[in-house]
């Protein structure tokens, strides 16, 4: 009997170890409203079965901001910043900003697209490592009159750059949240809030 129960621990105790549950770290940076860190947590709670933690705000560093054509902050410079300040018990960090960010586009080859006055500094709603442990998302792009618009561009962008650091690629299905947004609003209102079955597939 103590024998059985001992093994009955064991296997309960692997079980509770290789559940899967991920760690996610949200990080304000500056003033967010708490109604986008609810919404931001509840969709990747649910989306990605994760614990989610609310770091404490911390403001933009100097070192990421430009203004080539406008006041911005460039992404990538974000990206390495999160990394730095991730604790350890947590396995991703995404960066919230309501300031604008931006990011050199390229081509698949390491060029910058054409022409480079639009693309050397490009804004853009979020980015992530693909794969990694940081990613940042600005509500500066996704701004709406509807309430409710304005939540749901939110929680895909979340959802999509969370994404990319599970190593997830763009997605050709065009309901799937992981589907490029191609340079417009447009795209990420048409996207669903779901990983379609063959990300969900690679995701695993």
């Amino acid at each position: 009997m103590n024998k059985f129960i001992l093994y009955f621990f064991v296997c309960m105790l692997c079980c509770s170890c290789s559940s899967g549950v991920k760690r996610i770290g949200i990080q304000p940076y500056g003033d967010i409203d708490q109604k986008v860190i609810h919404s931001i947590s509840e969709i990747l709670k649910t989306s990605y079965n994760a614990d989610i933690i609310i770091l404490e705000k911390k403001e933009l560093p100097k070192s990421a901001f430009v203004q080539i054509k406008s006041p911005r902050y460039r992404a990538d410079s974000l990206l390495i910043d999160l990394l730095k300040i991730r604790p350890d018990s947590i396995d991703y960090v995404l960066g919230i900003t309501s300031k604008d960010i931006s990011t050199t586009k390229k081509n698949p080859d390491g060029s910058i697209k054409t022409p480079e006055s639009k693309y050397s500094d490009w804004g853009i709603f979020g980015l992530g490592y693909r794969p990694g442990k940081s990613c940042v998302i600005s509500t500066f792009r996704l701004k709406h009159k509807k309430p409710k618009i304005f939540e749901s561009r939110i929680q895909k962008i979340a959802v999509h750059e969370i994404g990319h650091n599970l190593g997830l690629s763009h997605c050709d299905h065009n309901e799937c949240v992981m589907q490029d947004a191609v340079e417009t609003i447009h795209t990420v209102d048409s996207a669903g809030f779901e990983l379609c079955d063959n990300c969900k597939y690679d995701m695993n």
